[in-house]
């Protein structure tokens, strides 16, 4: 996959923390970094200088390969199916998100059955863009790890801080892989006051699974409060890894073979 140049559009600040973002650690960059996304508006970026200090600080959970995510890097024409709808939803969550989905309570919950098929880069893209655009906590997890964390809370000594707390404060959540976590009594009783509890807080929490809600393998009370507390949306069928690694591989075999 060949990456075009970028171009810097905005000047950074006067401050000496950095001469390239002016200690933001962003910068907003020209159309075009990666072409199979196409890109058609300007898009924040991590500062180069400060990538790496910007990671070691970063405590949202967003895995490191979706670190800088941003709505405009999303591929909603890499598909090969019509994903018009879907990039309003998105669109309207970034843009309407106080005004319309957090007054309501609601969230998103993107399925499929097909791994890759994007479910969680979209939910990164999306809430890191809601995090920078309304300066909120944000926080991602999966259901596995968030139940891991459970699990440290009930084994810790008092006074020690409780990691999980932060899962049920947080402004906006995303519970990423939800189905896959170990099952068990105690588990889907900490899963429900979770969802329930954020959902009475008035807390967005965007949920992916590789299954629709109505078929996880929980009680239907569970069930009722994820189908009032999101959107659910189905991802296309289909593997948009499986795509990228192949022009990534094709590339590069090119770049060996000498082939133009």
């Amino acid at each position: 996959m060949k990456f075009m140049q970028k171009k810097k559009i905005i000047a950074p600040s006067r401050s000496e923390a950095c001469p390239i973002c002016g200690g933001t650690m962003w910068g907003l960059y020209d159309v075009g970094v990666i072409p199979d996304y196409g890109l058609a508006h300007p898009f924040a970026e991590v500062c180069e200088k400060c990538r790496s200090k910007f990671r070691a600080e970063d405590e949202t959970g967003v895995p490191l390969e979706y670190c800088e995510a941003d709505l405009d890097r999303f591929g909603f024409k890499t598909y090969s199916t019509d994903t018009g709808n879907m990039e309003k939803i998105a669109r309207d969550f970034l843009e309407n998100f106080e005004t319309r989905w957090e007054a309501k309570k609601v969230g998103l919950y993107l399925w499929s059955e097909k791994p890759g098929s994007g479910k969680t880069f979209l939910l990164c893209c999306l809430a890191r863009s809601v995090m920078i655009k309304y300066d909120l906590q944000m926080r991602f997890v999966t259901a596995s790890d968030y139940i891991a964390a459970i699990g440290d809370s009930f084994k810790r000594e008092r006074g020690e801080h409780d990691r999980s707390q932060v899962y049920r404060d947080c402004r906006l959540l995303v519970l990423d892989d939800l189905g896959a976590e170990k099952k068990g009594d105690w588990q889907e009783s900490e899963m429900f006051r979770l969802i329930n509890g954020r959902l009475n807080q008035g807390k967005v929490t965007m949920f992916s699974s590789n299954m629709p809600p109505w078929e996880l393998r929980v009680n239907s009370r569970m069930v009722s409060r994820i189908r009032k507390a999101s959107i659910v949306l189905r991802m296309p069928e289909e593997s948009i890894r499986d795509k990228q690694s192949d022009a990534r591989q094709a590339e590069f075999l090119k770049d060996i073979l000498g082939e133009k």
